[in-house]
């Protein structure tokens, strides 16, 4: 039998009909290739020898690997319009796909790790961010596997390291990786990769840009101050555009006029200061505020609640400091709205007093925590509430008017999250830094970033005890053993959770002993000490019983039951799975995710206990609902039950198609050992 389709952009997929009796459903319509490379300006001036030389570049490949190419330059010279406006000439060459990734090299936020910029990549060609693998290793796995049948061009902005790009570049000769970066890169070097520098306009290719923001006929008219301020900016793109965006905000005043030649010292004022200087006071303050903000970018709202400014004049100011060039307007996001990034050079030139900073912070936490607090609040609202200050609640608060909404916004920020508790910790923000980390769970747990919640949950574990607030000491403990279970780092996990318990212990608080002895067994059953996971299991179903806690007991019971069956106890495993089940259907709202798992666990007890019939018909059942559900990794994991009940029955070509469909889907999702663990299981049986 065979029951698997094969989607190009998501590996096997249910499908409409019925294949025995499993109802299948439609895959979801493909994707377009996705095109993240900006539009180029119509003003985009000169580089004709670069593009012909990058050219030649590209046809210098090297076989297995994807050629890098690397151009440098200084900030402000055009590296990624020439890169964009490169990648667009060659996108046929590129069918499957152009991305667009920011590494953050000159941001206040720390540069973007690999594993962070795989999960970006992977998102763009369409893969669903609650369907990431947990752990690093299985999603740059996932990573590589995307690549290694497409053509696609990856383009990498403002890298600081080469191991931000090497563990990306794909083993694919049909890829290309563009990196755009101040300093060369002996490193990538090494490995290959082509660099290419990026020099200054030459005078007349500066007039002529000039020209093309000033309109030829006022450059007509004045080419001896044209002349003039190409002269000024030193042929540098950025130089060249901020001071024709400052004479076109003043269409009467004379280019003769113009700040940047007012000066006695040309040589010593960047053009950039010059613009910061001349600006009118509402945009000066509003730039000068907006630099304390630790982000890699801005909206409206994070701006309008740091600096104090009401949100309507906010957005205009922004749009008045793009216009200018000291912000680069950077996209449109479908929550925060435009979204803006403010030019290092920018940053490295206003400096703000120390009581200015501390209050722009303050505000910027306070406003991360308010917004968090929303999403919590909506995605998983049973989450305990930490108590916290009301200082400054944002004027205009961040629409989050649904789940997506929710998620959107904490993919978002997720960059900025270190960098903020790291000004939490400046300033001594204990309370804050805690309350923000315990109100981000849905940005750990739903979209599963399990490297950024293991460092973040031990900053604020340390945040809590400076803070020595109880009830945070524990919510810090337990969400931090939850982190290194997700990522595979049993012990620290298993340590954790017994300083959890021993917290609750003295604190007389049974419903956090349940969860701890809970995730005690839980992190025990993981590992296979099944015989040292059941008196934990045991213990944790009483305790919530006892509360009254359904959910909690229905999900100890099913790794009980499982647990004993899969010791050979099926007796005792079958009705521990049934009781699991009806626990978790009585719930209310429902749990339709455990109920499946209650399900496929059952079918699995049943499978060992010899109950063929019945136990293919449960883990059906279970894959149906899974699918429904459109949660592929419980899906993969159904779908390997149903292979291991086939090999039990002796349906042993049923059992290899099984497995090879499990063994697609783990695939597709990177999941790295449960793909070795088939691939072995395969082996087995096609040696028999």
């Amino acid at each position: 039998m065979s029951n698997r389709v094969t989607d190009a952009r998501t590996g096997p997929v249910v499908q409409a009909g019925q294949t025995g009796d499993i109802h299948f459903h439609p895959a979801a319509p493909a994707l377009p290739a996705p095109r993240q490379l900006a539009s180029v300006t119509r003003t985009f001036t000169d580089r004709e020898h670069d593009v012909v030389a990058l050219d030649g570049l590209l046809d210098q490949q090297l076989v297995g690997t994807a050629p890098v190419i690397v151009i440098t330059g200084p900030g402000g010279i055009g590296k990624s319009a020439l890169a964009a406006r490169w990648g667009h000439r060659h996108a046929e060459r590129y069918p499957d796909g152009q991305l667009l990734v920011h590494l953050r090299a000159d941001s206040d936020c720390d540069p973007a790790p690999a594993t962070e910029t795989a999960r970006s990549l992977l998102i763009g060609l369409g893969t669903e961010r609650g369907q990431l693998p947990w752990q690093a290793a299985d999603l740059q796995a996932l990573w590589r596997s995307a690549a290694a049948t497409r053509r696609l061009l990856v383009v990498l902005e403002d890298a600081a390291t080469a191991e931000q790009v090497i563990p990306l570049v794909p083993a694919n000769a049909d890829c290309l990786v563009v990196v755009t970066s101040r300093s060369p890169m002996p490193a990538l070097a090494a490995h290959g990769a082509h660099h290419h520098h990026l020099a200054p306009l030459t005078p007349t290719h500066s007039a002529r840009l000039l020209a093309r923001i000033l309109g030829d006929d006022r450059a007509r008219t004045e080419p001896d101050a044209v002349e003039a301020l190409a002269r000024v900016c030193e042929g540098n793109p950025l130089a060249l555009s901020l001071a024709a965006g400052e004479a076109v905000l003043a269409p009467g005043r004379p280019l003769a006029s113009h700040p940047a030649l007012a000066t006695n010292d040309l040589e010593t004022v960047p053009m950039i200061a010059v613009t910061y200087t001349s600006l009118p006071e509402p945009e000066g303050r509003l730039l000068r505020l907006a630099v304390l903000i630790p982000a890699p970018d801005l909206d409206r709202f994070a701006v309008a609640a740091a600096t104090a400014t009401p949100a309507a004049q906010t957005l205009q100011l922004l749009h008045e400091l793009a216009a200018r060039h000291l912000l680069e307007h950077t996209g449109r996001h479908p929550v925060r709205g435009d979204v803006y990034r403010i030019r290092p050079e920018v940053r490295e030139l206003i400096r703000n007093p120390a009581d200015t900073r501390r209050h722009v912070l303050q505000r910027y936490l306070d406003f991360l925590i308010a917004t968090a607090h929303d999403t919590v609040r909506r995605l998983t609202p049973h989450h305990r509430v930490l108590p916290r200050q009301h200082r400054h609640h944002p004027a205009e608060p961040v629409p989050i008017n649904g789940d997506d909404a929710a998620l959107d916004w904490l993919d978002a920020i997720a960059p900025a999250v270190l960098t903020a508790l790291a000004a939490a910790r400046e300033l001594d923000e204990h309370q804050a830094a805690t309350v923000l980390v315990h109100d981000l769970w849905p940005l750990f747990h739903r979209l599963r970033r399990t490297d950024l919640s293991v460092t973040c949950h031990k900053l604020g574990l340390g945040f809590a005890r400076l803070w020595g607030h109880r009830p945070a000491i524990y919510e810090m403990t337990a969400a931090l053993a939850i982190s290194h279970k997700r990522a595979g780092e049993h012990l620290h996990a298993l340590r954790l959770y017994e300083e959890g318990r021993i917290l609750a212990a003295e604190d007389q608080d049974p419903s956090r002993i349940a969860q701890c002895t809970a995730g005690i067994g839980a992190t025990l059953y993981e590992t296979g000490q099944y015989a040292a996971a059941e008196p934990e299991l045991t213990r944790a179903i009483e305790l919530y019983t006892d509360l009254g806690e359904r959910r909690g007991a229905g999900l100890a019971e099913i790794l009980l039951g499982s647990a004993a069956a899969r010791q050979g106890n099926t007796d005792l495993g079958i009705p521990l799975l049934q009781q699991a089940l009806a626990d978790l259907e009585s719930l209310t709202p429902p749990d339709p995710l455990n109920v499946a798992r209650a399900k496929v666990f059952l079918g699995e007890a049943q499978s060992l206990a010899g109950q063929h019939d019945l136990a293919a018909g449960t883990i059906n059942n279970a894959l149906q609902e899974f699918a429904q559900l459109g949660h592929r990794h419980w899906t993969a994991h159904a779908t390997e039950y149903l292979g291991q009940a086939a090999e039990r029955t002796g349906l042993i070509e049923s059992a290899v198609d099984w497995y090879s469909s499990s063994q697609d889907q783990y695939q597709n999702l990177g999941a790295t050992r449960d793909v070795e663990r088939l691939h072995n299981r395969l082996l087995a049986l096609m040696n028999r």
